[in-house]
This record gives structure tokens, sequence and C-alpha cells, in this order.
């Protein structure tokens, strides 16, 4: 090969790299509003250093500060209260690109955009009115409520075991308990716990400060996956919460509807948020998985072809992997864009039906991801071959992130409550996990 065929072959292979290059990063490329909100240097640094914080179990302090101090936890409030005013598709948009970077610093923050939603809707309270500003100025919030009670898991009305208590020297309380599976506490400036009063039976939430005498934060979580959420137990002993950081628990939203007074299902925003960071770690998986085959410049002596990336079998199972990224994130935008419609319509005539189906479609999605995302981290080391496995690469971690985000809310009990609903009309459930 003479010396001008030889710059011929380099240039076409250097175009058809650099157009790799193109299609690949129009794929993968960062949400509108993440670039928008200047968040994109950010999570270039988070998904760069995710591994070696799996691998050495470094919690993300760090990484939450950054994000904070970047106004993250305001983004749902509007620019004229402090925040960003970004809408509840867009704030689901760029907590996907969270997860995509690292799976464990988007979960930290999901009770606290909760609790903002949650407030948002009642502004005028006196709880709305103590912790909005809080946000505002940067601080974030997570919430103490789940207890080893025995009752089953996410029902509506259990009452804490722990109880206030009178202080005898001035003005307020003492409160002693414990907390399980607070995802998120770690991390928190400010927490949001509930407690009995003895005198009345009622159950209240108190507002205490993460660095309160008393509050102890455990790092406790022994999951194999999201190792780094801070989903630990919260200690509460004998903490001072003065009369005005008590307050009544906020009611469940009740509508009028032709079939009676029905309960508003309450918790969707917390399985959409999970899901959407199912299919972020799905645009991870995708991400590597092009990554590894684009390096790999042996195959295998029984292959039929030279290069891995020409090998038809690598080149169907990418293939499979994109094509059901596609079918998840459609799946799960649907149910974002459900969400926000039954947000919208909350204080309509059509709030019940507008939150019946944004729970559906919730449900829905979650079936999807669930399954669907767990057979991508396994396609992902297929594709990846002996290379895949190192244990310093943990891409693993795909695999074990996703079975433990999806376990919050078992998708075969979904299921069958979905089959249940659409063959015998039976009614969804209210509580938790709906």
């Amino acid at each position: 090969m003479n010396t001008e065929n030889r710059q011929e072959k380099a240039a076409l292979a250097e175009a058809r790299q650099s157009r790799i290059a193109q299609i690949q990063e129009a794929l993968l490329d960062w949400h509108d509003i993440t670039k928008k909100l200047g968040y994109v240097p950010l999570f270039e640094q988070f998904s760069a250093t995710a591994a070696e914080r799996d691998v050495q179990h470094r919690l993300a302090l760090e990484e939450a500060r950054q994000i904070k101090a970047q106004g993250f936890g305001a983004l749902r409030l509007a620019q004229a209260q402090g925040g960003s005013g970004v809408t509840l598709p867009e704030l689901f948009f760029v907590v996907r690109d969270l997860a995509r970077a690292d799976p464990n610093i988007a979960h930290i923050f999901r009770n606290h955009f909760f609790a903002v939603e949650q407030h948002l809707a009642a502004p005028d309270t006196p709880f709305a009115a103590r912790l909005l500003p809080q946000v505002a100025d940067g601080k974030t919030l997570g919430v103490a409520f789940n207890e080893l009670t025995g009752e089953p898991a996410g029902a509506v009305g259990r009452t804490p075991g722990t109880q206030l208590e009178k202080d005898a020297t001035q003005p307020g309380w003492r409160i002693s308990g414990t907390k399980i599976y607070s995802t998120g506490n770690l991390y928190a400036d400010y927490l949001l716990a509930s407690v009995s009063d003895p005198d009345s039976a009622a159950v209240k939430q108190f507002f205490v400060s993460t660095q309160a005498e008393g509050v102890r934060l455990d790092d406790d979580w022994h999951g194999f996956g999201q190792k780094l959420t801070g989903s630990g137990t919260t200690v509460f002993d004998r903490v001072y919460v003065a009369p005005e950081d008590l307050f009544d628990t906020p009611p469940r939203p009740t509508v009028n509807t032709p079939h009676g007074p029905r309960v508003l299902f309450g918790f969707t925003f917390h399985q959409v948020y999970l899901t959407t960071i199912i299919t972020g770690v799905i645009d991870r998986i995708l991400a590597d998985a092009l990554a590894l085959v684009g390096k790999r410049t042996r195959n295998y002596y029984h292959g039929l072809t030279e290069l891995p990336a020409q090998e038809p079998e690598i080149q169907s199972t990418i293939g499979r992997i994109a094509a059901w990224r596609g079918a998840a994130i459609a799946s799960t935008d649907r149910a974002i864009h459900a969400l926000d419609h039954a947000w919208q319509h909350r204080n309509t005539p059509d709030a019940y039906e507008a939150s019946r189906l944004s729970t559906l479609a919730a449900s829905e999605a979650k079936v999807v991801v669930d399954e669907t995302a767990a057979t991508l981290a396994s396609l992902l080391i297929d594709v990846a071959s002996g290379s895949g496995v190192s244990t310093q690469a943990a891409l693993d971690r795909h695999w074990r992130n996703i079975k433990v985000i999806a376990s919050h809310n078992p998708r075969i009990y979904k299921e069958r409550v979905l089959g249940d609903h659409y063959l015998n009309g039976t009614d969804l459930p209210t509580g938790a996990f709906f």
C-alpha cells in the first residue's frame, strides 16, 4: 500500500470515528434543562468517580455539598421564592441525568423533593412557612417516619412508638425514638419526623436540625446496592423541639366524586422518582456498553469478525439495549406527565380521575422498567466480556443498584394489583407505594 492510499484509509477511519462519536453523543446527550441549569460539568465529574465511590464505600458528602451549593434543592421553588422555577417534568429529567451520573446521589434527594412538593401545594400553612424558606436558603430535608412496629409495610395510619414528652424546664418537648430506612438523612440539613402525642393520640410531625443535640445519624445501611444513600438509622435521644417546630401532620387530600369522597393517591411522586432513577441507570448501561465495545480491539477466535464492534451478536445486543432503553424512558415519561397532569388538576372536579390515571401510569412504568433494567444490566456484562468483570470498574453496581431501588415496592405485587383492577374493577390501594 502506497503512502497516498494509507493516508486515504486513515482519513476514512478518522471520519468514521467522528461519525460514531456524533451518533453516540446525540443518543446520550444531557437533557436541555440540565444544560440550562449548568449542571453538566458537575454531573460529568460525579459520573467519572461513581465506580470509585462504590468500591471504596465513600459517602458522597462532598458531591452532595457541591450540588446543594448550586441550588439543586430549590429547583421547584419559583424564582421569586429563591428557586429555579423548573416544571415538575423538568425536575424528573434533571434527576434522570443525575442518576445516570450516580444513582446514589439522585436517590439522596427523593424525600426532600417530595416534602417540597407537599408544602408547595399548601404554601400558606405554618409548616410550609417554616420549611420553604430553609429550602430557598439552600438547605435540604430528610424524613424519619419508619419504625420497627410490626405493622404491614406502607400501611396508612400507623402510630409511631416515638412519643412527645413535655420538657420540664422550658416550653417545648423532648423526643426520643429510633427510625429506620432514613434515606438521605446523612446528607440533610433538617429532618421532618413523626411522633405521637400520648394525650390526644394524634400523630404529629416535628422539624429539627440534623446538627441538634441528641440527633444521631448512623450509616448502618447494609444493602448490596445504593450503598451510599445514607439509608440507615436515625436516633433521637431526648432531642429538644420548640413549640413552633411541632406541627399537625398534613392531611391526605380528599375530593368528592360521583361515588362519594375519595382520597387522592398521595405517594405516586415517590414511585415515579424511583423509576426515573432506574432509567438513569439504564442510560449509563448503554453508555458503558458503547464505550466498552468501542475500546475492545480483540475478538474471540471463533467470532465472525476481527473487531467486537463488527460482531453481529454484539451489534444485536447493543441494539436491544438501546431499543429497550427507549421503551423504558417512554413508559416513564408517560408516568411523569400523568403525575404532572394530576398535580395541576388536584383542585378541580377531575382531581380523583387524574390521580388514579397517574398512579396507574406509574405502576405500569415500574413493571416495565424494573424487569427490563435488570436484564439490560446483565447484557452489559455480555458485551463487555472478560474485560467487564473488574471490581474496580464495578459494572455490577448497575444491577445491584437497580434491584435495590426496585425492592422499595416489589414489582410482583404491583402486577397483581394492576391485573385485579383491570379485570375486576378493584379499587387501587391508597397507602404508600401508590
